[in-house]
Protein backbone atom coordinates (compact mmCIF):
# COMPACT_ATOMS: atom_id res chain seq x y z
CA UNK A 1 0.00 0.00 0.00
CA UNK A 2 1.25 3.42 -0.70
CA UNK A 3 1.72 5.32 2.47
CA UNK A 4 2.86 9.06 0.59
CA UNK A 5 0.73 11.76 -0.19
CA UNK A 6 -0.98 11.66 -3.55
CA UNK A 7 -2.24 14.56 -5.00
CA UNK A 8 -4.94 13.92 -7.87
CA UNK A 9 -4.71 16.77 -10.18
CA UNK A 10 -7.89 17.91 -12.33
CA UNK A 11 -7.71 21.03 -14.73
CA UNK A 12 -10.90 22.72 -14.93
CA UNK A 13 -13.67 21.99 -17.37
CA UNK A 14 -13.95 24.02 -20.66
CA UNK A 15 -14.19 27.38 -20.84
CA UNK A 16 -15.35 30.44 -24.11
CA UNK A 17 -11.61 31.46 -23.68
CA UNK A 18 -10.73 27.87 -24.38
CA UNK A 19 -12.85 27.73 -27.79
CA UNK A 20 -11.49 30.69 -28.91
CA UNK A 21 -7.83 29.97 -27.90
CA UNK A 22 -7.41 33.29 -26.17
CA UNK A 23 -6.03 33.19 -22.29
CA UNK A 24 -7.58 34.11 -19.35
CA UNK A 25 -5.35 33.86 -16.36
CA UNK A 26 -6.80 36.13 -13.66
CA UNK A 27 -9.85 36.77 -15.95
CA UNK A 28 -12.80 34.89 -14.12
CA UNK A 29 -14.08 32.89 -17.26
CA UNK A 30 -17.37 30.86 -16.69
CA UNK A 31 -17.53 26.84 -18.12
CA UNK A 32 -19.44 26.02 -21.05
CA UNK A 33 -22.74 23.47 -21.01
CA UNK A 34 -20.13 21.13 -22.51
CA UNK A 35 -17.26 22.16 -19.18
CA UNK A 36 -20.38 21.35 -17.30
CA UNK A 37 -20.83 17.88 -18.43
CA UNK A 38 -17.09 17.20 -17.96
CA UNK A 39 -17.16 18.68 -14.63
CA UNK A 40 -20.16 15.60 -13.58
CA UNK A 41 -17.98 13.29 -15.70
CA UNK A 42 -14.68 13.71 -13.69
CA UNK A 43 -16.54 14.06 -10.37
CA UNK A 44 -17.98 10.35 -11.10
CA UNK A 45 -14.34 8.98 -12.46
CA UNK A 46 -12.72 10.57 -9.14
CA UNK A 47 -15.66 9.30 -6.75
CA UNK A 48 -15.28 5.51 -8.75
CA UNK A 49 -11.93 5.63 -8.68
CA UNK A 50 -10.86 7.87 -5.24
CA UNK A 51 -13.31 7.55 -2.96
CA UNK A 52 -10.78 7.47 -0.31
CA UNK A 53 -9.83 11.17 -0.69
CA UNK A 54 -9.13 12.87 2.37
CA UNK A 55 -9.77 16.31 0.98
CA UNK A 56 -10.47 18.70 -2.10
CA UNK A 57 -8.84 22.03 -3.18
CA UNK A 58 -9.50 24.56 -5.74
CA UNK A 59 -8.68 27.69 -7.49
CA UNK A 60 -11.22 30.35 -6.70
CA UNK A 61 -11.83 31.36 -9.83
CA UNK A 62 -15.17 30.58 -11.26
CA UNK A 63 -14.08 27.71 -13.43
CA UNK A 64 -12.09 26.03 -11.00
CA UNK A 65 -14.55 26.57 -8.55
CA UNK A 66 -17.24 25.24 -10.07
CA UNK A 67 -15.64 21.96 -11.49
CA UNK A 68 -14.50 21.72 -8.07
CA UNK A 69 -17.88 22.11 -6.54
CA UNK A 70 -19.30 18.99 -8.79
CA UNK A 71 -16.63 16.65 -6.91
CA UNK A 72 -17.34 18.09 -3.75
CA UNK A 73 -20.91 17.19 -4.29
CA UNK A 74 -20.04 13.55 -5.69
CA UNK A 75 -18.00 12.56 -2.71
CA UNK A 76 -19.56 14.93 -0.20
CA UNK A 77 -16.15 16.74 1.08
CA UNK A 78 -15.85 20.40 1.85
CA UNK A 79 -14.24 22.88 -0.55
CA UNK A 80 -11.21 24.59 0.24
CA UNK A 81 -10.80 27.54 -1.86
CA UNK A 82 -6.86 28.81 -2.56
CA UNK A 83 -6.11 31.80 -4.75
CA UNK A 84 -2.68 30.11 -4.57
CA UNK A 85 -3.88 27.74 -7.21
CA UNK A 86 -5.29 30.32 -9.70
CA UNK A 87 -3.94 30.14 -13.43
CA UNK A 88 -0.48 32.53 -14.63
CA UNK A 89 -1.80 36.17 -14.24
CA UNK A 90 -0.50 37.75 -18.03
CA UNK A 91 -1.79 41.36 -16.34
CA UNK A 92 -2.04 43.95 -19.67
CA UNK A 93 -1.84 40.52 -22.20
CA UNK A 94 -5.03 38.81 -20.72
CA UNK A 95 -7.55 37.86 -23.46
CA UNK A 96 -4.70 37.69 -26.46
CA UNK A 97 -4.99 34.91 -28.40
CA UNK A 98 -2.29 31.77 -28.09
CA UNK A 99 -1.10 33.13 -31.86
CA UNK A 100 -0.86 37.01 -30.58
CA UNK A 101 1.03 35.97 -27.38
CA UNK A 102 3.55 34.14 -29.32
CA UNK A 103 4.11 35.66 -32.79
CA UNK A 104 3.78 39.34 -31.44
CA UNK A 105 4.60 39.86 -28.34
CA UNK A 106 7.20 36.58 -27.87
CA UNK A 107 5.64 35.13 -24.84
CA UNK A 108 7.28 31.92 -24.60
CA UNK A 109 10.59 33.10 -25.96
CA UNK A 110 10.65 35.97 -23.56
CA UNK A 111 10.04 32.79 -20.58
CA UNK A 112 12.51 30.74 -21.61
CA UNK A 113 15.29 33.49 -21.63
CA UNK A 114 14.15 35.81 -18.48
CA UNK A 115 12.38 33.75 -15.95
CA UNK A 116 11.21 36.87 -14.01
CA UNK A 117 10.40 38.57 -17.19
CA UNK A 118 6.89 39.85 -16.47
CA UNK A 119 4.34 41.63 -18.62
CA UNK A 120 2.71 44.52 -17.58
CA UNK A 121 0.90 44.01 -14.54
CA UNK A 122 1.12 40.39 -14.58
CA UNK A 123 3.43 38.06 -12.76
CA UNK A 124 6.58 36.65 -13.97
CA UNK A 125 7.29 32.84 -14.75
CA UNK A 126 9.25 32.22 -11.63
CA UNK A 127 6.40 33.89 -9.84
CA UNK A 128 3.84 31.34 -10.81
CA UNK A 129 5.62 28.46 -10.64
CA UNK A 130 7.08 29.34 -6.77
CA UNK A 131 3.71 30.47 -5.70
CA UNK A 132 1.87 27.01 -7.36
CA UNK A 133 4.59 24.60 -6.01
CA UNK A 134 4.78 26.00 -3.46
CA UNK A 135 0.68 25.79 -2.59
CA UNK A 136 1.02 21.97 -3.92
CA UNK A 137 3.93 21.39 -1.33
CA UNK A 138 1.75 23.06 1.50
CA UNK A 139 -1.21 21.20 0.75
CA UNK A 140 0.51 18.35 0.46
CA UNK A 141 2.25 18.35 4.12
CA UNK A 142 -1.44 18.88 5.41
CA UNK A 143 -1.99 15.42 4.49
CA UNK A 144 0.40 13.54 5.16
CA UNK A 145 -0.52 9.96 3.63
CA UNK A 146 -3.78 10.96 2.44
CA UNK A 147 -4.91 11.37 -1.13
CA UNK A 148 -5.85 15.31 -1.95
CA UNK A 149 -7.78 16.23 -5.05
CA UNK A 150 -6.52 19.96 -6.49
CA UNK A 151 -8.77 21.85 -8.99
CA UNK A 152 -6.33 23.87 -10.98
CA UNK A 153 -5.55 25.59 -14.21
CA UNK A 154 -3.57 23.86 -17.11
CA UNK A 155 -1.20 26.89 -17.63
CA UNK A 156 0.24 26.94 -14.17
CA UNK A 157 -0.38 23.39 -13.75
CA UNK A 158 2.10 22.50 -16.72
CA UNK A 159 4.66 25.02 -15.04
CA UNK A 160 4.64 23.46 -11.96
CA UNK A 161 5.03 19.99 -13.33
CA UNK A 162 7.58 20.91 -15.58
CA UNK A 163 9.51 22.39 -12.48
CA UNK A 164 9.02 19.62 -10.00
CA UNK A 165 9.68 16.70 -12.80
CA UNK A 166 12.07 17.98 -15.21
CA UNK A 167 13.69 20.77 -13.66
CA UNK A 168 12.39 23.69 -15.75
CA UNK A 169 8.84 25.32 -15.83
CA UNK A 170 9.49 26.77 -19.73
CA UNK A 171 9.08 23.87 -21.70
CA UNK A 172 4.96 23.14 -21.69
CA UNK A 173 5.55 19.75 -22.20
CA UNK A 174 3.07 18.41 -19.46
CA UNK A 175 -0.33 20.27 -20.47
CA UNK A 176 -3.61 18.91 -19.40
CA UNK A 177 -6.49 18.76 -21.02
CA UNK A 178 -9.71 20.11 -19.79
CA UNK A 179 -11.11 17.50 -16.65
CA UNK A 180 -7.99 15.51 -17.63
CA UNK A 181 -6.72 13.62 -13.95
CA UNK A 182 -2.85 13.38 -13.04
CA UNK A 183 -1.67 11.72 -9.96
CA UNK A 184 1.59 13.30 -8.23
CA UNK A 185 3.83 12.70 -5.61
CA UNK A 186 6.27 15.61 -4.50
CA UNK A 187 7.90 13.58 -1.40
CA UNK A 188 10.44 12.40 -0.96
CA UNK A 189 10.75 12.72 -4.29
CA UNK A 190 8.59 14.04 -7.30
CA UNK A 191 6.77 11.22 -9.22
CA UNK A 192 4.08 11.03 -11.92
CA UNK A 193 1.63 7.83 -10.93
CA UNK A 194 -0.51 8.59 -14.22
CA UNK A 195 -0.82 12.00 -16.97
CA UNK A 196 -3.47 13.32 -18.69
CA UNK A 197 -5.92 10.52 -17.57
CA UNK A 198 -9.19 11.57 -19.83
CA UNK A 199 -10.68 8.21 -20.38
CA UNK A 200 -13.87 9.49 -18.88
CA UNK A 201 -14.76 12.24 -20.91
CA UNK A 202 -15.69 9.88 -23.76
CA UNK A 203 -18.22 11.00 -25.91
CA UNK A 204 -18.59 14.66 -24.09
Amino acid sequence: MDDRTILTLIRHGETPANLEGVWHGSTDTPLTDRGVQQALRVAKHVAERHAEAAALYASDLQRARETARAIAQTLSLPLRLDPALREYDLGAWEGKTYLELHQQHHLWHHMKRDPDYAPHGGESPRQVTQRFTDALRRIATQHPGERVLVVAHGGALAMALGALLDGDFGQWRRVMENCAVTELVIDPAPELLSFNVTEHLLGV
